[in-house]
């Protein structure tokens, strides 16, 4: 019976360091928004991010919306938001292009994207309650859990050369998923599946907002 307890832990720790559960984010396959509004035209996208700032004294406040170079970006979402011009690529007809010149722009794009937590929009929580219990039994060696959660807003809006606001729509973003990392998880193994989400959101709220664009487009006929 002696035995049994130290057998009994040394099956749990084995059980709670086996197979690792990592979450697995697909990116989903979109098709460009093939519109004459947007066929040879030239797109100048212009990005601004905002997050929350805990200060000590006034609590947590929303910080203004800057430009997204001039802001220091998460490790998870950094990937999808400084390359965005290859998401926008994605959305639009081939003989469409993208130009950082703002003169050169047949159309801008503009876009907003508000975090709701200072983490960013998309983070990695991790599950203290959970980990904590598992690392004590297996002296700190097991696989642990987090919650991937995106939480944020975006706001598309489109104007033409002349600044006319054309149209604009704002999405909201929820989710969570699940995703262990086990030990020999390092770097861009751990965050992956969260900068996927981040990539998976960006490409389709911005795959609707064109196809929704495109709608008035056609019937002003841009």
């Amino acid at each position: 019976m002696t035995l049994m307890k130290p057998a009994l832990v040394g099956l749990a720790a084995l059980l709670m360091t086996g197979c690792v559960s990592r979450a697995q984010i697909d990116i989903p396959v979109i098709q460009p928004v093939q519109a004459p509004a947007y066929e040879n035209k030239t797109f100048f996208p212009d990005i601004y991010y905002s997050q929350p700032e805990a200060d000590l004294f006034s609590g947590v406040a929303q910080q203004a919306m800057q430009p997204l170079g001039s802001v220091k970006l998460s490790y998870v979402c950094s990937p999808a938001m400084t390359h965005f011009d290859q998401l926008l690529r994605e959305q639009l007809p081939s003989s469409s292009s993208i130009t950082h010149d703002a003169r050169a722009g047949d159309y801008r794009l503009q876009v907003e994207i508000l975090a709701h937590e200072n983490r960013g929009p998309v983070y990695l929580d991790y599950l203290m309650a959970i980990n904590l219990p598992k690392n004590l039994l297996t002296f700190g060696i097991a696989n642990e859990d987090f919650d991937i959660i995106a939480d944020f807003n975006v706001e598309y809006r489109l104007y033409d050369k002349n600044e006319r606001l054309l149209f604009s729509k704002d999405y909201a973003v929820k989710d969570s998923v699940p995703h262990q990392a086990g030990n020999f998880d390092f770097g861009n193994r751990i965050f992956l599946p969260a900068q996927n989400m981040m990539k998976k959101y960006l490409l389709l709220t911005m795959n609707d907002f064109f196809h929704h664009a495109s709608r008035p487009l056609l019937a002003a006929g841009s």
